[in-house]
């Protein structure tokens, strides 16, 4: 039902009467499939560099065919053109980061750890570890598709479409500051330009991982602009997400910053304390001591 007006009460019809299967099935066999040919792809490759292009380019996919099978839904039209616009440039700009930063043919560190964790074995294993466990958590969020283009709701009708809308745009302004200011960063160590061992300048000095912030922001914008047709349940997807920058991303980084760059990534914490959130650098130097001081 809706959340709003009280008009979207098909919540759950998101294929046309005449069709059988269920639309969020279809999809999702489908990322399952694609998984598994990226994983046949990855065995003569010896590395699993082509699992990252479904991060970000997944959801335009999805997004379009959800769009195509709404004629017999009619969901608003503005809404959906401002998602797909959005998804695409989020997706777009995903994409580029990653072949900008030599993402073709260069495994990602985790899985290479992985690769040398597991040894012979890595090569059934990565099928469930990296192949099948994307599946699971970029489908979750992308649930939030459905209900973001199939609703009938007036755009912007109600105050979950408002803060939505401001939480995506926000999301991607921050991922793409935050990895061009890493980039630049990179580019001057490589250059010579700076001896500084982390990067404690721009959207850096006020969170150790804006860009993880950013991408939470952006799942969870997604899920409120769908909130006027999604059912409950689906606030799996932007908490599953969120779950995994927070309780798993955030450390295996912090700890492959701390054996790699040591005292230097323990200072950083300490006058940066805040993981995710965006804080003030007082509060983040007194949240560091609080949490790291020795």
């Amino acid at each position: 039902s809706s959340t709003c007006n009280g008009t979207d009460t098909t919540a759950t019809n998101y294929y046309p009467p005449s069709t059988t299967m269920d639309p969020i099935v279809v999809d999702a066999l489908s990322l399952l499939g694609l998984n598994v040919v990226l994983w046949l792809v990855s065995l003569p490759l010896g590395k699993t560099w082509p699992v990252d292009f479904i991060w970000s380019n997944w959801p335009i996919y999805q997004a379009a065919m959800i769009y195509s099978r709404s004629d017999g839904v009619d969901g608003d039209k503005d809404r959906q053109v401002l998602v797909f616009c959005l998804v695409c440039v989020w997706g777009f700009r995903l994409t580029n980061n990653f072949y900008a930063r030599g993402g073709i043919g260069h495994e990602d560190w985790r899985y290479a750890d992985m690769r040398e964790k597991f040894g012979a074995n890595f090569w059934w294993i990565s099928l469930f570890s990296v192949f099948l466990g994307q599946t699971i958590f970029l489908f979750l969020p992308c649930l939030s598709l459905y209900g973001a283009i199939e609703s009938k709701e007036p755009l912007f009708s109600c105050a979950y479409d408002a803060v939505g809308f401001v939480f995506l745009v926000s999301a991607i302004l921050l991922e793409t500051i935050s990895d061009q200011q890493m980039n630049d960063f990179i580019t001057s160590k490589k250059l010579g330009h700076t001896t500084d061992v982390v990067i404690n300048q721009g959207l850096w000095r006020y969170s150790r991982h804006p860009n993880y912030l950013g991408e939470m922001m952006f799942w969870w914008g997604l899920y409120l602009l769908s909130a006027t047709k999604t059912e409950a349940w689906m606030v799996c997807g932007p908490i599953s997400i969120s779950a995994l920058f927070i309780f798993v991303s955030v450390k295996l980084m912090e700890d492959r910053q701390i054996q790699n760059k040591g005292d230097k990534y323990r200072e950083y914490q300490m006058e940066v304390g805040s993981s995710l959130l965006l804080l003030p650098p007082a509060i983040n130097k007194l949240l560091g001591k609080t949490l790291y001081s020795k």
